[in-house]
C-alpha cells in the first residue's frame, strides 16, 4: 500500500480584497506533530483573525479533522480538506491564516480564497509518493555486472548499495509489482548465472 504527502513544509500568502491568506503546509505523523505545528502558527499569527486548519495522517486507518476557525459554517476547513483530498495526500496539515481586509467576501469568495491559498501551499511544498518496495540482494560476477545495474536503473529500482568481493552484490529497491518481472530480466541477461535474496517489504518514496 503507497501513499502520497508533501516534501516539505510551506509557506505562501495570496491576497482576496485586502484580507491576508497565509497558508502553512507542514508534514505531520501523529497528533503530537499535528497539534505542535498547529500551536506554532497560532503563537506565530496570534492576532490573526481566524486560524483554519484541516489535518490527515495514517494511511492505513487514516485520522481527518478540519475547522472553519469562527469562518460560517463549511467555507474555510471543508475547502482546505477539499484540497488534501484531490491531491491523495496523507500525513499533512494545512494552517491558512486570514487576517481581515474590512471587505466582505461572502460564501463563495471565501471558499475560493481558501482552496487557493491551501493550494498554493501544496503546490509550493511538492509532493511526494511512496510506494510498498521489497529490498533484494542480487549477486553476479563481473561480467555481467555492468548490464544488470543498468538495466536496474532504467526499472522502477534504486541501488542502495554495491559491495565487491569475489562476486558483486548489487542491493536493490525495487517495487512490489515490478520484482517478479525485474528479476525474470535478470535471469534472461545472465543466462540464470546470478543469486537473488529477498529481504522484506519497506515503504519507499522511488
Amino acid at each position: 500500500m503507497g501513499y502520497k504527502t508533501i516534501k516539505q513544509n510551506a509557506r505562501t500568502e495570496i491576497v482576496e480584497k485586502r484580507s491576508r491568506f497565509i497558508a502553512s503546509a507542514f508534514r505531520v505523523e501523529n497528533q503530537h506533530e499535528v497539534d505542535y505545528f498547529l500551536n506554532e502558527v497560532r503563537k506565530e499569527f496570534y492576532d490573526a483573525t481566524h486560524n483554519v486548519y484541516a489535518y490527515t495522517y495514517g494511511i492505513e486507518y487514516p485520522i481527518q479533522k478540519y475547522s472553519d476557525d469562527g469562518e460560517p459554517q463549511g467555507t474555510a476547513g471543508l475547502p482546505v480538506m477539499e484540497v488534501i483530498r484531490k491531491n491523495g495526500l496523507s500525513n499533512v496539515l494545512v494552517v491558512v491564516t486570514r487576517y481581515f481586509g474590512g471587505i466582505l467576501l461572502g460564501a463563495s469568495g471565501l471558499v475560493r480564497a481558501y482552496t487557493q491559498a491551501a493550494a498554493a501551499s501544496i503546490e509550493k511544498a511538492g509532493i511526494l509518493e511512496y510506494h510498498e518496495c521489497e529490498k533484494i540482494i542480487v549477486t553476479l560476477d563481473y561480467p555481467n555486472f555492468e548490464k544488470i545495474r543498468w538495466l536496474i536503473e532504467k526499472t522502477n529500482a534504486k541501488i542502495l548499495g554495491i559491495e565487491y568481493s569475489q562476486v558483486v552484490d548489487i542491493i536493490v529497491l525495487v517495487r512490489v509489482e515490478d520484482v517478479e518481472s525485474l528479476i525474470k530480466n535478470i535471469s534472461d541477461v545472465t543466462a540464470g548465472n546470478f543469486l537473488v535474496e529477498r529481504k522484506g517489504l519497506f515503504l519507499e518514496a522511488i
